[in-house]
């Protein structure tokens, strides 16, 4: 085996591909195939978006070169991205390929194809001020990993857009199918590189960068991601927001019916709508084996969905449905039965009502043969479970009530049972003072379901007139203060390290969706409530300074100890430079000399 000589050391957010054609040039050879050829054993011009041959060139390198397989793969492609979406099947399939040099015949799924959905673009694309500010600094041109993102129109840095093609001649500045590059800040007919400041909306360019950092936090997280995981996370949100039903019906229709009311004509850069209605990707949505062709799609899908894709990812909605009661045996609730509050019974019937999330529990004790039902909300279940009172949490037990239908359902006189009824109401309510109906029905749940069954107009005659819902009164001074504790509580439950800027919806999502509703209906009314949580909402600029330390130390994580603070914002996130100012620097620049890592220059 020889060994090389030379292999160019990467630079900062360059391409594998970047870094062949560099050795190329280095090498004196003539034609890329014969790099090619020292390279990896291969004679061929064409790059690939994922490296073949690998172990070929892991031999050849210099002694004392410090390349290894995961470096190359996770921080000069963008492998580490369609890792997170592989299964582990295909994830060892791509392996194999990419390493084995005796595997050059194979085309495992998952390689990016140049169609008009991959997330990596298929044209070699270029900002003309990095290229110039490139070839200043290290003597040569490189291509940068960000700017080969397909959806990404401009530099995120320079603001100018991104271009493929010389705009003079026409000539592309680079070719996955000859290997061809930039050498020089010119094209090869000697055309000068000019740049283009892009005209493009403030909305627009947010969501590329967005999205562009989404598709970062993906890839720097890959070890802990799979398809799998996507298919899971994917289905507590649908679970969560009625698109999967308690009884575990998915609502295809309705959900690509809203999801392509959302998608709008921006959204095409990052896929296709007209995908959309193709018979193959309706059969093949989130399944694991197809992800990989489909990850712009899961992008906007999230957005769709939750927000972002980071939000579905570290939100917590177990897709778990308990078994209501579970499985028995259960006590019999007659009274007069020998045998009552034994657990006796095991046998009992189900149902679920995917239009009202209803459940229904109905058994007969076959000591006497009476039978009882139950009924109740998932919501509720958790409670039920661990023994709390059923009527305070809103189930009802229909016991005695159960004995009035059959008399009912037999033709028999219920006039007694009235007065048994009417006796028992006339006594609660002479022994408690009620200011409206809701105190009633807690305080007895299954007398006032039976008036309100059979009696009704009895009752209405007797206790306080219902006032309708438009008519309450609130008391904001009270509903403020509770309001203002809640709000300080929810947010100390946020993450230090949360990775988005704390926003008002941020912890509006923590509260209570009855909380958050009266924060958005009566904030006006609620000037505490609204003063606690404007102290932890932050701009854009409060978010980057409370980002510094780990960011710090993701960039620890690379092996880069001592950096200036223009390579800490490069290497932490294209929103220091697109949102931070002389303060954030300031920021930066004392923490790095209080970690001893500041570069000044």
């Amino acid at each position: 085996m020889i060994r090389l000589l030379t292999f160019p050391e990467p630079l900062p957010d360059e391409d594998f591909r970047s870094l062949v054609f560099r050795y190329h040039i280095r090498s004196g050879n003539s034609e890329i195939m014969q790099s090619k050829h020292d390279l990896f054993g291969v004679h061929s011009y064409k790059h690939t978006f994922f490296p073949k041959h690998l172990q070929v060139l892991l031999n050849r390198l210099p002694v004392g070169h410090s390349f290894t397989l995961e470096q190359i793969l996770y921080d000069y492609t963008w492998y580490g991205l369609y890792r997170a979406f592989f299964t582990e099947e295909r994830h060892n399939v791509m392996l194999n390929a990419i390493m084995d040099s005796s595997a050059d015949h194979r085309n495992p799924k998952g390689q990016p194809a140049t169609t008009s959905n991959t997330i990596i673009s298929g044209e070699i694309k270029y900002c003309t001020l990095c290229a110039i500010s490139d070839y200043k600094q290290y003597g040569e041109i490189y291509l940068h990993q960000r700017h080969q993102i397909s959806f990404l129109k401009f530099c995120p840095i320079h603001n100018v857009r991104l271009i493929a093609k010389c705009p003079d001649c026409d000539v592309p500045y680079g070719s996955n199918e000859n290997g061809q590059l930039l050498r020089q800040p010119c094209c090869k007919n000697g055309h000068t590189l000019s740049a283009e400041l892009i005209n493009i909306n403030q909305k627009e360019k947010q969501l590329q960068i967005e999205l562009l950092e989404e598709l970062l936090y993906v890839r720097y997280h890959h070890e802990d991601l799979t398809a799998s995981k996507f298919k899971v996370k994917f289905f507590e949100q649908l679970f969560k927001q009625g698109y999967i039903t308690v009884s575990g019906t998915f609502q295809r229709k309705r959900l690509f019916a809203d999801y392509e009311n959302w998608h709008s004509t921006q959204y095409n850069e990052i896929f296709d709508g007209a995908t959309l209605t193709s018979s193959y990707f309706r059969n093949s949505f989130l399944k694991p084996e197809c992800m990989p062709q489909f990850i712009g799609f899961y992008l906007l899908f999230a957005k769709f969905l939750k927000g972002s894709l980071r939000e579905l990812l570290l939100n917590q909605n177990p897709y778990v449905i308990p078994i209501p009661l579970g499985h028995g045996p259960w006590p019999c609730q007659n009274p007069k039965c020998n045998k009552r509050d034994q657990p006796n019974i095991g046998k009992c019937t189900r149902k679920i009502n995917d239009r009202t999330n209803l459940f229904s529990i109905r058994y007969n004790c076959p000591e006497c043969g009476y039978e009882s039902l139950i009924q109740g909300n998932y919501s509720e279940l958790s409670n039920l479970l661990t023994g709390r009172d059923y009527a305070s949490r809103g189930f009802l037990m229909h016991n005695e009530v159960t004995i009035a239908y059959k008399q009912l359902a037999a033709g028999v006189d219920i006039t007694n049972s009235k007065c048994i009824y009417r006796t028992r109401m006339t006594e609660l309510l002479a022994n408690h003072l009620f200011r409206n109906r809701t105190e009633i029905r807690l305080k007895a749940e299954i007398l006032y379901k039976w008036f309100m069954d059979n009696d009704k107009e009895w009752l209405e005659e007797r206790i306080p007139k219902k006032i309708p819902s438009d008519m309450v009164k609130l008391d904001f001074s009270d509903l403020d203060r509770h309001l203002q504790l809640k709000i300080r509580n929810a947010v100390s439950h946020i993450d230090p390290e949360y990775k988005r800027p704390i926003k008002i919806y941020t912890i509006l999502k923590m509260l209570e969706p009855s909380d958050a509703n009266r924060f958005r209906h009566y904030h006006e009314r609620l000037p505490l409530s609204r003063k606690e949580i404007n102290k932890y909402v932050e701009s854009s600029k409060d978010f980057l300074i409370r980002s510094i330390p780990r960011n710090y130390a993701k960039i620890l994580k690379t092996g880069c100890i001592s950096v200036t603070v223009k390579e800490f914002k490069y290497k932490a996130s294209v929103s220091y430079h697109l949102r931070g100012d002389e303060e954030v620097d300031n920021h930066i620049r004392n923490f790095l000399q209080k970690k001893g890592a500041l570069i000044d220059r």
